[in-house]
């Protein structure tokens, strides 16, 4: 079933679509990982390896997207050896964003079970041994954006604790159960109410199992029961909703044009019933709420550290490095969103509109590559 087409909505003109210079965001410092470089042409990599994007086009866009960029800002302790498989992640995670674009809610439910089921399966080997070896090439009844996070997974699930595992899993769960919500908006041209897609934002956009991979990239896992503190739920929240909701605003005149309806600036629009601007201006005044609530359970967080005995200094340097990853993320989305073609160009261009990549019986995809990971450069 093919979804009705969004109907464009006119950009209005003059918007101002960053936050004014005294606003808090600025004082997060920008930070950039040495190995920017290297991680643009893993991206190029892995999608070519995959046959993820539909041509010499989208291929263009996918290096203009500054998906390497984006990882070197918001990933400051990252590993040289952890490159490929981050690399990765991100690759599968905006190439199936434009896919699901063109789902209609059925179809992208069911895509979105088939591709957990993977994932999930994959992490059920005994000790978290791969699903196979990565000389071996990837099965051919499987498709390629399945097989490429299976591949993925693979890197990732070997390093991390069962821990990590069962609450990345539950995270990438909900990224892509959100994607039929999206769908059915489009659907019925429907902009969400804003109770609710506050509710589900930090799930649609992606950003809690990217929060998640700042413990895999530092290779630095956070103590489990600290995730479960008042503090650090209330900073991986906040930071969240940072990231998402600044991310409306950059993404708001691509998304005009191509007419999408799920964005926090049309919902809180439609719910006070104001501007575009007044829209903006008020999202960027509830994201400085949120990052001096972020600040304080910072604050919060290391009087506790200080007073819990049995804590380990590798533990503290875990949870040092959660807290920057976070920052960076909040500032680092902001900074690449401003270098990213994908919200400079207002366009309709999409990474893939081919629907064999997640349903082979859709036609015959892209040869795959020989399924093994792109070697660090």
């Amino acid at each position: 079933m093919t979804p009705p087409q969004p109907v464009p909505v006119p950009v209005p003109d003059g918007l101002r679509l960053l936050p004014g210079p005294d606003h808090i965001l600025y004082r997060l410092p920008p930070r950039m990982s040495p190995y920017r470089a290297d991680l643009e042409l893993l991206i190029l990599e892995w999608a070519d390896r995959f046959g993820l994007v539909d041509g010499p086009l989208a291929r263009r866009r996918l290096a203009d997207t500054h998906l390497g960029e984006l990882i070197a800002r918001c990933y400051p302790h990252l590993r040289a050896e952890r490159l490929a498989p981050l690399a990765g992640w991100f690759t599968w995670a905006f190439v199936i964003d434009d896919l699901y674009d063109g789902c209609a809610s059925a179809e992208a439910a069911g895509h979105a079970r088939a591709t957990l089921g993977m994932l999930a399966a994959c992490s059920l080997r005994p000790g978290g041994s791969p699903a196979r070896r990565p000389d071996r090439p990837p099965p051919k009844d499987v498709p390629p954006l399945v097989v490429e996070l299976a591949e993925v997974w693979r890197y990732l699930a070997v390093q991390q604790s069962l821990q990590w595992q069962v609450r990345f899993i539950t995270h990438m769960g909900q990224f892509l159960d959100a994607f039929r919500y999206e769908a059915v908006n489009r659907e019925h041209r429907h902009v969400p109410s804003l109770g609710g897609y506050t509710q589900l934002r930090r799930a649609s956009g992606g950003i809690t199992p990217s929060l998640d991979l700042l413990e895999y990239a530092a290779g630095l896992e956070v103590p489990a029961l600290f995730h479960e503190s008042e503090q650090l739920r209330t900073m991986v929240n906040k930071a969240a909703d940072v990231v998402v909701w600044v991310n409306d605003v950059l993404s708001l005149k691509k998304e005009l044009v191509v007419g999408e309806v799920t964005n926090g600036v049309l919902a809180v629009s439609r719910e006070l019933c104001c501007g575009i601007q007044e829209a903006i201006d008020h999202v960027y005044r509830r994201v400085a709420r949120d990052i001096r609530a972020f600040l304080r359970a910072e604050e919060s967080l290391t009087a506790l550290c200080g007073t819990w005995h049995g804590l380990r200094e590798a533990d503290r340097a875990a949870i040092t490095a959660f807290t920057d990853g976070m920052k960076a993320w909040m500032r680092g989305n902001l900074d690449w969103g401003l270098n990213s073609h994908r919200y400079l160009e207002a366009d309709t261009l999409r990474l893939t509109t081919n629907a064999a990549l997640l349903d082979p019986g859709a036609g015959p995809p892209p040869p795959p590559g020989s399924g093994r990971i792109p070697p660090r450069r």
